[in-house]
């Protein structure tokens, strides 16, 4: 018999394990999973976390960076975001089906949606809900979002990359107008939302079993220990070459580094400083350090406060 799950966590690297695990015990049935994420930038599984965000912004503003199993591009989440699973054999897979479900519940609060070609649904034209699709042997799921009120001052904020000059070889994100389905029918809310994709999965799919709630003490995801992790999160991103720069006390810096799987392989230091500097020493040593700008300018402004004398 299908069954619908809910998760009442809101850590996003539960929720993305937790959703792997449901994926890997999938049957001939088709499982429903509805889950909602504190603030945090899902991106692709192939994407480049550094083409896709601006970092020091998501640090700054505590939003975690969560690489997914699945392709696709980046979307920013909070708590105003509304995130859905179908599970399934590949065989029984139907992505058409899985829309009538979202478009179902829609249409209790009369609204219309169309899909667009990238795997987004649209209302008046704009972006409220992106799709992606992810298989593991012969299992099966298809996932995507519903934004009802999320902040969009911080999306629009966040999902720009801060680099003067990035050449990678990743997938990148398309950046399209959103929308927040609050706007366009202002009785939408996240629980009305969830309640009315419960009616219409059982309305479609047919009876399931009582929702089933899921938390970190009665629901184990593995792999939760591991997404969470820089080797996962940075790592795993694409061969690129980069320049960045920064204004440290003594003189604005610019570095250009090359990076693979997430670590520095080769790397030049230049700065604009009165002070005569020799980086030589300091570039060897950064050489293996994963990549993450704020950590590198940290690590060459200790070097040279404490190997020179600085004016």
């Amino acid at each position: 018999m299908n069954k619908i799950y809910s998760s009442s966590e809101t850590d996003p690297y539960y929720n993305v394990a937790a959703e792997y695990q449901l994926l890997l015990e999938a049957q001939e049935d088709t499982n429903l999973f509805l889950w909602q994420n504190s603030p945090s930038v899902i991106f692709g599984r192939n994407q480049n976390i550094f083409a896709e965000v601006d970092i020091e912004y998501l640090k700054n503003n505590n939003i975690y960076p969560v690489r997914r199993f699945s392709g696709g591009g980046a979307v920013f989440q909070d708590f105003g975001n509304v995130n859905f699973t179908f599970i399934t054999k590949e065989k029984n897979a139907d992505s058409q089906k899985y829309l009538s479900v979202i478009k179902k519940a829609l249409s209790h609060f009369n609204v219309n949606c169309d899909f667009s070609g990238r795997n987004d649904l649209l209302c008046d034209g704009k972006k409220f809900s992106g799709h992606a699709y992810y298989t593991n042997d012969d299992n099966y799921l298809y996932h995507g979002t519903i934004m009802v009120d999320v902040n969009l001052e911080v999306l629009s904020r966040v999902l720009k990359p801060s680099f003067l000059k990035l050449n990678s070889k990743g997938i990148n994100s398309v950046i399209s107008r959103v929308i927040n389905l609050s706007e366009v029918n202002n009785n939408i809310t996240r629980e009305n939302i969830k309640e009315a994709l419960i009616k219409a999965f059982t309305e479609i799919f047919g009876k399931s079993e009582p929702l089933i709630n899921i938390d970190k003490s009665c629901f184990i995801a593995p792999l939760f220990q591991e997404i969470n992790q820089d080797k996962w999160i940075y790592s795993e991103s694409p061969q690129f070459s980069i320049t960045v720069e920064k204004k440290l006390n003594w003189g604005n810096v610019s570095i250009s580094t090359d990076v693979n799987d997430g670590l520095v392989k080769k790397i030049k230091i230049q700065t604009d400083s009165l002070n005569v500097f020799d980086f030589s020493e300091c570039e060897k040593r950064l050489i293996g350090f994963v990549f993450q700008e704020n950590l590198i300018f940290d690590y060459i402004d200790t070097y040279i406060k404490d190997n020179f004398y600085i004016d």
